[in-house]
This record gives structure tokens, C-alpha cells and sequence, in this order.
């Protein structure tokens, strides 16, 4: 590669020496025919090879990589040609290595640049050439090695990345794993199978490939499978049944496509041939004999099945299943579009069009049969039985026809029969006659005669039935009005073979005149009604009044009048009345004249506001009501008349239901208006002050004979007019021939004389109101000013200093008055500006002057007062201080208030020059002293109790400061403090003014400020959830509230944190999200929060307890609070003394008691049970016998108590007993389960044995011992078995090791106990006691075996010398022998 260019990225990889390829590469990657499922790698290798177009993903530029920018290779083909196109591996061995090579040929001319990089698959490796070059010459090619070892039998896939000088593509890497085959046959045929019938064929169906076989199974109707889905292991097989229900004639293919989960679909096929069966009805057609409605009739028929096949029929409506399913679509429709009119649950379905011989009740439940498959046939007057069944193989079944007519007329209906093995239904025409009931009427006509209108009057008639059925009937009421006054009793009923029903007729007559009507009585099952001819005459009452005339005469207009008479009925039958007048308004009633007086409302007076209509004039009391029979009743009449007219008109009388106007009244009046006038038309009011109300009275004068009424009318456009007028009585009666006095108001508006008009209307007339002139004069008000002039004398500056003007006003009425400054931009102002003084009264003007300079100032006040004159008043004052303003409190004293410590204490301010000349300012501080220290407050230091030395706290920024005349400038006033405390400075200001060259102090100023750290108030300072786990409860979310208080003076910002199991909520309990902000919190204010402890934040049920640190922190100061927050939560839990016992080694056949104590270390009761976990061991019991006995856990351990209760702090002894079956080792785990808590394991072992021991010798052989001296010897005694034993020697003998008794074995030590694998050995001293061959023995016992006999046997001798002396030596002979050889053992006896 030449230098300079890029790198290429490279893969590391493994020579391939010491691998030898057992697999080569495949080239077809379809895995759709089963026969290439079976393919090992090899066996595709010598398949032809399969060329695939690689896929592409990045074309690069060549010029970045290499000098040869241009190339043979077409741009739609690679450089490098990858043989094969696709890497494949199959039918490999899990945990096995296998190879496979790739080839890329170089398919330019020149020499180009290859590099082969393959994913991060762990059962994948890419192993390259051994060159290292990477440059592949042309048409040369390099191998490359792929090593694949898979981990199980599974599909595995990956890509090789190519990447040339040119482009960048991909060749994938794909290991095909274990399929699996199910051996269906290629094709299954169904020939000549009856159509509209089921035939099956079963399959047995093996998975013969190496996998399980996950499946689904599906193909077209008519053809179905089952099962369609399942899972077969291999080499396993299933029953498959196929299914063929062709519905027409004909032959019938389909595919049946077997999917497997590893992707492989396989097709195979099937097909079938549909043929019609010899299957029959005996006839077409059934005339069933004519039968009386409510009654029925039968007839039988026949149906031939000449099949081999059991058919299966039912009896359709229509005549096949297209017509089916078009007439529930109808259905359907006609249901969606009558839902508003019937009810869902009603079911009903209006009748078919198309079939109108149908009666409603057949579709009764077609809502239902639209919901379903079929639509059977249902009929309420032909019933076939049965209408559903089977009919077995050539042979026939008998049903019946039953015929149950409703009316009495010939029923008709084809049915169809819809059976297994006929493409087509077979059709069946039923026809029959219903017969209807005989009933007549006892007469046909009914005459009443004449009657009174109102009035009545019952009749009788007879319905008899002749026939021999019962029927029902019902009475058909005519429309016309007539009809509606006729009530037969029974409207309806049912009426017996042979009786008769008595009908009661009620006639209540309301309309007058000749009337004949007919009623039809509608027998069920008759086809013509019964009718009922009823005639007569309706007559009306008779009445009259008691006058012939009311005259009402003249009448005044609006005055209502009243006349009386009597109405009284003739005839002996009441009557309802209405009495009205004709030609009367229809409108609203007329309005009295007392109605007029006290009206607020000031309607037109001299032409009444009319409506559309015109009003009712005349009040008739009764109007209406009921005329007793021979009775009278007294009626008035009140005329009040809104109308100047004469009056021809008439009382009529109306009766209801018999006519209008028949009687009528004549009534005659007049409506005049009287005439008024006005005594004296020219009012004097004399001299008025201006808006000053003053009254005269107006004399007005009736001379006719009626009365009448007036209205002084109110003035019109009074808001422009010169002099105001009103009547606080405008409105009155005035009676015959008498006056009356009407008040009149005047308020004068203007100065000068004045003629005002007023006028008086009566009430009714149309001509012109009465004229009225008011005379008055107009006089404006009279006001006293004083002091005429004001001086201020020195004043401070930009301050308001005001003196008071007093305006007296002398006049009976208030003088408006104005005032204002002669000057422009006047330093001094007026309040008020303007206002009313009252009369006789005095009110006071404040002049208010701030002046805005240290000099003298001059001005006028101009007075203005409304109708009078004008006033001047000269005012004047001078300056003194400084017009330096501040626009926050800054002096004298400046109280900063609260700030944190450790937190700048910062004051903005502006300063502003209102003067008018420049100011030069300079600020300076005097020093500083600290007063006193807040020992109330939580020190942050150790400075607590002392007095700060320092230097001043407080600076000012800017110190020197110019202000041009309005100017502004920004002043920051900044303090801080270490410690808690209240620190005073005192801050003084100079100034130059203009261009005076003199300083001088304008201002001095007292600063205090308090620093102060933050206190917060806290409920408790410990917070503790103590929660108890019943059995049976539930744990659920505990809350206990948190108050915080700021305490101190600042609001402060609360930053809190809490750690699991515990959580911060709201008052409300609502938790506070994770990301919330600080809580701000205003002095005094008071923060209610819940701390929320979760107790099922421990999954497991045994006590357990957490605590956390609440941390309260503060964004203004590092100060940090702190609440300990501590939650318990108990269950119902045990201290069990051990969690294993061990048994050891027992005896065979015997039992071993050990106790454990267990104590409820909780609060709560305790409810326990032991019991056995017989799945912590598969074989809990081992047996060393070859042949075990069969045994439960419970046969070998026992507890007592097995379930029991402990109160709190109570312990209880616990009993484990072991039964040593023989030559047993057991193994288990008691568990003891406590209700509503955990569960404890108590592991138990124990095992059974016998005792077995080893003797090293059963018999002593002491040998030639000298008969006095004690012998030992040692009997090992090893215990050889599994189980710990005690031994005892019986009879072990007396004395000790020393001196043992002689002849007496003693054994050392007697008794003992051997551990299991130990020894024990036993010392046995003997002391023969006399010479010659002795022969002892001692018994051991081991347990409870037999006693061990143990044998000591030996010689006891001692020395012994032989002389050759004789034997009876006499004398001194003796003696010296005697003296001469001692003896070795002077106790031993000679023989």
C-alpha cells in the first residue's frame, strides 16, 4: 500500500493451519421443499452453484483510495465476485467446529484493494489468508475461511461486510438449523361424496424430521382440517382428519398449505366430487281436511332416504339459501329503520312483502333468526312434526302436518325441506280451510225516541253464540260525533259454544237533532262483523230573562255604572251557559277613571294608548256557570266606557253543546265628557331665587252634571327650559257642580322675569288642555371673600404648605364658584378648584404651595363665582432647604428591616433633582457601631454575645454625584454581615447648589439594618410509623402530618429530601414530584405537609424497621435542619433457639425427643403451624439396606405442638421426636408457617443404626506369672458401628491396680461409653495368688447386646531351688543349713 494513503479498518484474524474444513459452503438458502431439509453441507457443495446479485449499501470514491480511478467492471456489478453469493450451514452438531470458504474474485484489470470484516457474532470467526496483502490481482482470487461453532440446534444468521475500492456490500452468513417434517401424502382425493354432507378421511401424520414440529394447517372451504394447529415432538405421530362438505354438485380442489414456525410453508393437495343421493318426499303436495278456528287437523307424510348416508333434513321458509341471506339483509334494514317505534325487547319485525299469506306471529323471532345461521320455518297455522331430524340409511320417517286454522278463510303455504345429500330443497305445497264461529244478535235495531240534550238513558241486547267453538268479540264504535255518546258493557269479552252474552248500551245525548247510527260487533274468525242499528231525536232546554231591556243612560267617560237581571231555566234538565255581548272590544278592559287617578305611569292623557284591539267595555259577573234544572240565577252588568258614542247592543246566551245565541238582551247607553274650566288662568310667583322651589294654588271648576277627571300635565323639555314647574297632585276627580284646588310647583332656573305655560288635561277629551301662565322674577346669590391677599413667609421646598381662603355666602341659595392660579406653571394650586357654597353657609378654599427653588415667589388667585362676580387675591413666599428628592423613605431614619446573614443586604434608590439649578453631591459615612446582638436567633458562628469592632458595613455607590434640573440618578446602598446581629451607620450628604462655591449638609441619615439567620419552627423533631401486619390485613400507605413555620422575619425558600420508604406529601396526601421547586414560605406562614411511610417496601414478611434523615435545607443560607423519620412495620414473627437439630445416631427401632424454643418476638398473636417441606429433598429417607422400606417423612420425625398460638413476648417448648427405623439416614426441613407472617425452615437429620463393636481379643494368655505379683494385660474395645454405646464389666472385681484380689479379675476402667469410630482400652490386672495354672474370665456388656465373655488364663509359679540335702536335717546341722541359704521368698509355703 502506497504511504500517504488512508487506512484501511482491518479485523483480527486466525491462520488456518490447524483447521481442517469438514464443511464447505452452501449456495441455494431455501429451505421451501422438504427434500432439501435432509441436505448436509456437503451434499449442497456438489449442487450447481447459485449466483445472487450482492446487496449493496455505499458506493465510494475511488480517487480517495487508489490511482486507477476508472475501471472495466460495469458500475451495476461489483469489483469482486463472491462465490458463493450466500454462506449456509446445516445439519451441524451443537458445540462442534465447522468450516466454510469464501471466494472473492477480482473481475477488474488491474489489481485492487479488498478488506473482509465480519460482525461481533460470538458463534461466528473469519479467518484470512495467510498473505497479508490485501491487494488481489486481477481475475485472482482470495479465500477467506468462515469457523462456526453454534452453542445448540437453532438458525443463526450474520453478514460479511466487503469492502472494495469502490463499494461496500454485504454477503450473509446463515446456519439453518433442525426442521421438522410432517409426512402428509402429495394429494388426497374425495370421490363421489353426497353433496351438502360431511366426509371425513383420518391420516396418521409423523413428524419425521429432527425437530418439534410447531405447526398450523390451513386450505379453502369446502375442504377443512382438524386439528388446524398444535405441536408434534419427533418422531412422534397424531390422527388428522380431513373434512369434505361440498354445499352444490361438481368437483371441487383446493390446497392445503402446512406452516411451519421456522418459516417453511408446504403445499399439498386436495380434491373432491360432489353427487346428488336418491333421497325423497312421498308428494309435492298436502291438502290438509277443513277445521274449525282454535281447533286442529293432521295429515302424515313420508320421506324416502334410498342413500347410504344418514341425511339430515330441516324445514325451511325459503327455497335456498341465496333467498336466506337476502332476507335477512331485509330484515336487518327494516329493524335499523324502525328502532324509535318498537322496542328492542319486544322482538317484533314487521311481516314480509313478499310473502303477505304469512302471518305476524310467524316472525315472532325472526330478530333471533337473523342473529343465527338458519331461518327455520315457523308458522301458527301449519306445524310440521318433527321439523328437525336424521333419517338413517335407506330408509323412510313418518311426520305429520298439523293444521290450525285462526280465521275462517283457506290457507295456502309452500315449505321447503332442506336435507343432506340434495343440492336443491325439496319443495311441499300445503293448502287447508278454517271453519269461523256462528253468532247472532238478538235485534238488528234499536229506536230511542226523543230525548233531552245532556240527559241519560241505558238499553239491553243479546249476543248468542249458535256454533261450537268459543270465539271472541269486540265492539267497533262509529267516528262520527254521535257515535261518541253511545258506552256498550262488555266493550269485549269471550262468549261460549251455546251461551249468550247480555250487552248493556249507555246513551248520554249531546248533540241536538235526528240521529241514526250503526255499530258492528267483530266476532274473531268471522269474516263479516254483526251490526247494530241505533236512531232517535236530541231536544234542547228552555229559559228566559226577567227584562226586556238595560239602559244604562248618559254615562261620564271612565266611570263604570252597573245594571242587574235574572236568567231562569224552564225545562228539567240543567244546562252549562256562557253569557256574553256582542260587538264588545275584544281588546284589554277599559280603563276607570279611578284607575287613571292613581296610575304612576303617565300614559297619553287626551288620547288613551290603544292597541289592535279595542277595549272590552262591558264585565258580565257570572259570564258562565251551570243552570240548575227549574232554576234562576241573578247576573250584573258594569258598563265602563273608554268610547264618546251611543251604545246598541245585546246580552246573548250560549249553551254549551247545543248552540249559540239562543236568547238575547237588548242594552242601550251614551259616554259624554263633562266641561271644566280654570278660575284664574294667570299665576303670580313674585321675585324667586335661582333653583329655589316655591308653590301657588290653581282653582279648577266643574259645571255639568257628571264628574270628571283631570290631569295637570308635566312639563316638556324640561332640561332646556328657563323655569322648572311640576304638580306634587297632578291627577284628581272633580264631582258635579263643584271646584277643586290643584298645587303647582316653580323652581327659576335663570336670572330675570319669566312667563311660563302650563296645562291641564281632562281625562276622555279630545280638544285642547286648559292654559295656565306662570309668572315669576329670577336672583343669583351673594358670597363674602376673605383675606384678600395671602403671604407663606419661608416655606421648605418641594413640600406642600397651604393656607385657607374663606368663601361666605350670604344669599338663600348655593353659589357655584371656580378658582384658579393667574400664572402659567404656578408653584401653587387650589383646592378645590370648584365647588357649591350653601346657602347662609361658608365654605373654606385651601392655596397650596410647593415651591421648587430656594428664592421668593409671587401670584394671583382668580375666584369665579356662577351668576356673580369675579374676586383677585395676590398670593407670594420663599424657599428654604433642598430640592434634592429620593424616591424611596430615605431619611431621617432608614430602616432596612431583616436580612439574612452572610446574604448582602442591598437598598436601590433614586435621587432626583426637582430644582431648578445643578447639583453637585457628595455622600460620606461617619462610622458605625454595632448595637446590640440577636441572641434570639440560631448562631452560625462563634461570635454569640459580642459586640462587632468592625469598620462601617454600609457603602454607597456612586460617593460624588452631579444632577442637572430633572435629572436622575441610580444610588445602591449595600451592607453584609457575618453574624447575626443589628448594626447602625450614620450616612451624610453634601452639596454644592449652582454656582455657589460653598458645601453644604443637605441630609444626614440613620441606617439600621438586622441580620438575621433563618429559624424555622418544626412540629417534632422525630416522626415515628409504627405499623402491625394482622393475618388478613392489607398493607396500605401511612401518613402523619408535618407542620413547618417561619419563624423569623424573611420568607424563607424550603428545599426538603427524604429517602425510601419514606415520601414527602401534600396536606391532601398527594405525593410531591421529584423535580418540585422550593417551597416559598412567608414570614409567620405555616406549611402543612404528610410524611408517607410505605410498609410493604420490604417484600418479605419477617419485623423490620428503617430510618431516615428528613433534610431541611434553605437556598438563602447554609443553615440545615434535620427531622429523623422512623418507620416500623411488625408481622406475626418467631425467634426460633436453632435452625437445625441434629439427632446423631440412634438405636434402631427407638426414638430420640429433642426440644427447641421458640419465643414471638413481635407485638402481634401468633398463630403458627408446623408441617413438612417434602420438595427441599426428592429422597428425604435413605435406607443402607439394598432393599428400602417404603416410609413418609411423618413416619420418621413427629412434632408436638404441631400448630398452636403465642401472645407477644410468650415462648413456647417445641418437641421433635425421631423414630429410628432401622438402618436409616433421613434428611428433612420442618417448616413453620405463621399466619400472616413468614415462614421458618428448621433443617433435621437423624440416623438409625445398631451398635457394632470390635474386641482385639477375647482371651488373655498371662503366661507363666509368679503367683504374687499382679499381671497386665490390655482388651481393646473399638466401636465399629455408626451408633455411640456404653459398656459395663459385670462382676469387675475389688481392690485396685496395685493389689487386686487375688484370683479376682479387675478390669480398669468398668464402665465407659465409646464414641462411634472410637476405641477404649481396658486395662485387666490379675493376681493369681497361688502357684499352678489358673483359668479366669469376666463378662462385658455393650449396650444392650449380650454380655462379652473374656477369658484370663496363665500359670502362677515362683523361683525355685534344689538341694541336694536330706531331707529331715536334725540339730545344728539344720540350723547352720538354715543360716547358710536364705530363702528368695520367705512367705512361700512349700509342699
Amino acid at each position: 500500500m502506497a504511504s500517504g494513503k488512508t487506512p484501511w479498518p482491518m479485523r483480527s484474524c486466525r491462520r488456518a493451519d490447524r483447521f481442517q474444513s469438514r464443511v464447505v459452503t452452501s449456495r441455494n438458502p431455501k429451505l421451501a421443499r422438504e427434500a432439501e431439509e435432509s441436505l448436509t453441507t456437503k451434499q449442497r457443495l456438489a449442487s450447481p452453484w447459485e449466483r445472487r446479485r450482492p446487496r449493496t449499501t455505499q458506493l465510494r470514491d475511488m480517487g480517495g483510495v487508489s490511482h486507477q480511478k476508472f475501471s472495466a467492471v460495469d458500475p451495476d456489478q461489483r469489483l469482486f465476485q463472491p462465490f458463493p453469493s450466500q454462506v449456509v450451514f446445516e445439519n451441524y452438531v451443537p458445540r462442534q467446529f465447522y468450516m466454510a470458504t469464501l471466494a472473492l474474485r477480482n473481475r477488474d484489470r488491474v489489481p485492487r484493494l479488498l478488506n473482509v470484516i465480519l460482525g461481533n457474532s460470538p458463534y461466528f470467526e473469519l479467518i484470512s489468508p495467510s498473505d497479508e496483502d490485501y491487494k488481489v490481482a486481477a481475475g485472482m482470487s482470495s479465500t477467506y475461511r468462515i469457523l462456526f461453532r453454534p452453542d445448540e440446534n437453532k438458525d443463526y444468521f450474520d453478514e460479511l461486510i466487503i469492502i472494495t475500492e469502490r463499494e461496500k456490500f454485504f454477503v450473509p452468513i446463515r446456519a439453518i438449523g433442525a426442521r421438522a417434517i410432517l409426512d402428509f401424502p402429495e394429494q388426497l382425493n374425495f370421490t363421489d361424496c353426497p353433496v351438502r354432507f360431511s366426509t371425513r378421511k383420518t391420516l396418521l401424520v409423523r413428524n419425521v424430521g429432527k425437530r418439534e414440529a410447531c405447526y398450523s394447517i390451513t386450505t379453502l372451504s369446502p375442504f377443512s382440517v382438524d386439528p388446524s394447529i398444535g405441536t408434534l415432538g419427533v418422531g412422534e405421530a397424531m390422527e388428522v382428519t380431513v373434512e369434505f362438505h361440498p354445499p352444490k354438485t361438481g368437483v371441487y380442489s383446493s390446497p392445503m398449505i402446512v406452516h411451519y414456525d421456522t418459516g417453511e410453508d408446504v403445499h399439498k393437495s386436495l380434491s373432491g366430487t360432489a353427487v346428488d343421493v336418491n333421497i325423497r318426499l312421498d308428494k309435492s303436495s298436502l291438502t290438509v281436511e277443513k277445521a274449525s278456528i282454535t281447533l286442529s287437523n293432521q295429515r302424515s307424510l313420508v320421506i324416502h332416504n334410498q342413500s347410504a348416508i344418514t341425511a339430515h333434513f330441516q324445514w325451511k321458509r325459503f327455497v335456498d339459501q341465496e333467498e336466506e341471506e337476502r332476507q335477512k339483509l331485509r330484515l336487518q334494514r327494516q329493524e335499523e329503520d324502525k328502532l324509535h317505534d318498537v322496542p328492542k325487547e319486544h322482538g317484533v319485525v314487521p311481516p314480509l312483502r313478499e310473502h303477505p299469506s304469512l302471518p305476524l306471529c310467524t316472525f315472532q323471532n325472526q330478530g333471533t333468526e337473523v342473529q343465527g345461521d338458519c331461518m327455520p320455518f315457523c308458522n301458527d297455522i301449519f306445524t310440521i312434526v318433527p321439523m328437525e331430524g336424521d333419517i338413517l340409511p335407506n330408509s323412510s320417517l313418518e311426520m305429520n302436518v298439523i293444521f290450525k286454522p285462526k280465521e275462517a278463510r283457506v290457507y295456502q303455504e309452500t315449505v321447503y325441506c332442506d336435507i343432506s345429500g340434495c343440492e336443491t330443497r325439496l319443495p311441499l305445497c300445503l293448502r287447508g280451510e278454517g271453519v269461523g264461529p256462528h253468532v247472532e244478535l238478538s235485534c238488528d235495531q234499536l229506536s230511542i225516541g226523543k230525548v233531552f240534550v245532556g240527559s241519560t238513558h241505558s238499553y239491553r241486547v243479546l249476543l248468542l253464540n249458535r256454533g261450537v267453538v268459543e270465539t271472541h268479540f269486540s265492539v267497533v264504535y262509529p267516528e262520527r260525533a254521535v257515535g261518541c255518546c253511545f258506552t256498550f258493557t262488555p266493550r269485549e269479552g269471550m262468549l261460549l259454544p251455546f251461551e249468550h252474552q247480555v250487552i248493556g248500551i249507555s246513551f248520554n245525548a249531546t248533540v241536538l237533532g235526528q240521529f241514526t247510527e250503526e255499530f258492528q260487533f267483530s266476532v274473531k274468525g268471522s269474516p263479516e262483523p254483526l251490526t247494530l242499528t241505533v236512531s232517535g231525536c236530541v231536544i234542547g232546554p228552555a229559559f228566559h230573562f226577567d227584562v226586556s231591556c238595560l239602559c244604562f243612560g248618559e254615562v261620564s267617560f271612565g266611570f263604570p255604572r252597573t245594571l242587574c237581571c235574572r236568567l231562569t231555566n224552564a225545562s228539567s234538565v240543567p244546562f252549562n251557559f256562557n253569557l256574553r255581548i256582542p260587538g264588545d272590544g275584544s281588546g284589554a278592559p277599559s280603563v276607570t277613571s279611578f284607575a287613571q287617578v292613581s296610575d304612576s305611569i303617565g300614559l297619553s292623557w287626551r288620547k288613551r294608548a290603544r292597541g289592535a284591539n279595542k277595549p272590552a267595555e262591558f264585565t258580565i259577573r257570572p259570564f258562565t256557570g251551570t243552570m240548575c234544572s227549574e232554576g234562576h240565577l241573578d247576573i250584573q252588568v258594569t258598563l265602563c266606557s273608554n268610547t264618546v258614542k251611543r251604545y246598541k247592543l245585546a246580552l246573548v246566551v250560549d249553551v254549551d253543546g247545543v248552540g249559540k245565541e239562543l236568547l238575547s238582551l237588548p242594552v242601550r247607553a251614551r259616554c259624554v265628557i263633562p266641561t271644566l274650566r280654570v278660575l284664574h288662568p294667570a299665576v303670580p310667583f313674585g321675585r324667586c331665587s335661582l333653583k329655589v322651589p316655591y308653590q301657588q294654588m290653581l282653582t279648577l271648576v266643574n259645571d255639568s252634571n257628571l264628574p270628571g277627571c283631570y290631569w295637570a300635565l308635566p312639563q316638556e323639555n324640561k332640561a332646556a327650559a328657563a323655569v322648572w314647574y311640576s304638580s306634587p297632585e297632578p291627577r284628581g276627580i272633580i264631582q258635579p257642580h263643584s271646584s277643586v284646588e290643584i298645587p303647582f310647583t316653580l323652581e327659576v332656573q335663570v336670572t330675570g322675569k319669566q312667563d311660563t305655560v302650563a296645562r291641564v288635561a281632562v281625562f276622555g277629551s279630545k280638544e285642547s288642555p286648559l292654559v295656565i301662565h306662570l309668572l315669576s322674577t329670577g336672583e343669583g346669590p351673594v358670597v363674602h371673600v376673605h383675606p384678600s391677599e395671602i403671604n407663606f413667609g419661608s416655606i421648605q421646598v418641594l413640600q406642600d404648605v397651604s393656607r385657607t381662603l374663606h368663601l361666605s355666602n350670604q344669599s338663600v341659595i348655593p353659589a357655584s364658584f371656580s378658582a384658579k392660579m393667574a400664572g402659567e406653571n404656578s408653584c401653587w394650586s387650589i383646592g378645590p378648584s370648584q365647588g357649591v357654597i350653601p346657602a347662609k353657609a361658608e365654605v373654606s378654599v385651601a392655596v397650596t404651595a410647593n415651591l421648587d427653588d430656594t428664592e421668593q415667589f409671587k401670584d394671583e388667585v382668580v375666584l369665579f363665582i356662577e351668576n356673580s362676580r369675579t374676586y383677585i387675591i395676590p398670593v407670594q413666599a420663599v424657599g428654604i432647604g433642598t430640592t434634592i428628592v429620593i424616591d424611596k423613605p430615605f431619611g431621617p431614619k432608614l430602616q432596612l428591616g431583616p436580612c439574612f446573614s452572610l446574604d448582602p443586604c442591598c437598598y436601590r434608590f433614586q435621587m432626583t433633582n426637582k430644582g431648578r439649578r445643578t447639583h453637585l453631591l457628595y455622600w460620606t459615612t461617619e462610622g458605625g457601631t454595632t448595637l446590640q446582638q440577636c441572641n434570639h436567633l440560631p448562631p452560625i458562628s462563634n461570635t454569640k454575645g459580642k459586640v462587632s469592632s468592625c469598620g462601617p458595613v454600609f457603602t454607597l455607590q456612586p460617593l460624588r454625584t452631579e444632577l442637572m434640573p430633572g435629572q436622575t440618578a441610580e444610588m445602591v446602598l449595600e451592607g453584609s454581615c457575618r453574624t447575626p446581629q443589628v448594626v447602625k451607620e450614620k450616612l451624610l450628604c453634601h452639596a454644592i447648589v449652582g454656582n455657589e462655591g460653598v458645601k453644604n449638609l443637605i441630609m444626614q441619615v440613620d441606617v439600621t439594618c438586622e441580620f438575621i439567620a433563618p429559624a424555622l419552627q418544626i412540629c417534632t423533631r422525630e416522626i415515628t410509623f409504627r405499623v402491625e401486619k394482622h393475618p388478613g390485613d392489607v398493607l396500605t400507605l401511612q401518613y402523619k402530618p408535618l407542620s413547618l413555620k417561619n419563624m423569623c422575619s424573611l420568607p424563607l425558600s424550603v428545599v426538603l429530601a427524604l429517602e425510601q420508604p419514606f415520601s414527602i406529601c401534600t396536606a391532601d396526601q398527594q405525593p410531591l414530584p421529584a423535580d418540585a421547586q422550593p417551597m416559598k414560605l412567608r414570614s409567620g406562614e405555616e406549611l402543612q405537609l404528610c410524611i408517607r411511610f410505605n410498609p410493604a417496601y420490604e417484600e418479605d414478611l419477617l419485623i423490620w424497621a428503617a430510618e431516615k434523615a428528613l433534610k431541611i435545607k434553605f437556598l438563602e443560607h447554609p443553615h440545615e435542619e434535620q427531622v429523623t423519620v422512623r418507620g416500623e412495620v411488625s408481622f406475626p414473627n418467631l425467634q426460633m433457639q436453632t435452625t437445625a437439630l441434629d439427632f446423631g445416631c440412634i438405636l434402631n427401632d427407638t426414638k430420640d425427643v429433642r426440644y427447641m424454643e421458640m419465643t414471638n418476638c413481635s407485638p402481634l398473636v401468633v398463630q403458627y403451624h408446623w408441617s413438612f417441606l417434602k420438595d427441599s429433598q426428592v429422597n428425604p429417607v435413605r435406607f443402607m439396606e439394598t432393599e428400602p422400606l417404603a416410609l413418609g417423612v411423618e413416619e420418621v420425625f413427629d412434632i408436638l405442638p404441631l400448630h398452636g398460638e403465642l401472645q407477644p413476648g410468650q415462648s413456647q417448648r417445641v418437641a421433635f421426636t425421631f423414630f429410628g427405623h432401622a438402618n436409616t439416614v433421613t434428611q428433612v426441613t420442618a417448616l413453620c408457617r405463621v399466619e400472616g407472617g413468614p415462614s421458618y425452615k428448621v433443617a433435621l437429620r437423624g440416623e438409625a443404626s445398631h451398635i457394632s463393636y470390635l474386641l482385639d481379643t477375647s482371651e488373655i494368655d498371662c503366661g507363666l506369672q509368679v503367683f504374687n505379683k499382679v499381671t497386665e494385660a490390655a482388651v481393646t474395645l473399638q466401636n465399629s458401628g455408626k451408633l455411640g454405646f456404653a459398656f459395663v464389666v459385670l462382676s469387675p472385681g475389688t481392690g485396685t491396680a496395685a493389689s487386686p484380689l487375688p484370683g479376682m479379675p479387675l478390669v480398669v476402667p468398668s464402665t465407659g461409653y465409646v464414641e462411634p469410630g472410637k476405641q477404649q482400652v481396658l486395662k485387666v490386672y490379675y493376681l493369681p495368688g497361688v502357684p499352678g495354672v489358673f483359668c479366669r474370665a469376666f463378662q462385658m456388656q455393650v449396650g444392650h447386646l449380650e454380655p462379652e465373655k473374656i477369658s484370663v488364663k496363665g500359670e502362677g509359679t515362683f523361683p525355685r531351688i534344689h538341694l541336694d540335702l536330706p531331707r529331715n536335717i536334725k540339730g545344728e546341722h539344720c540350723l547352720s543349713a538354715h543360716q547358710e541359704v536364705p530363702l528368695a521368698f520367705p512367705h512361700a509355703i512349700c509342699p
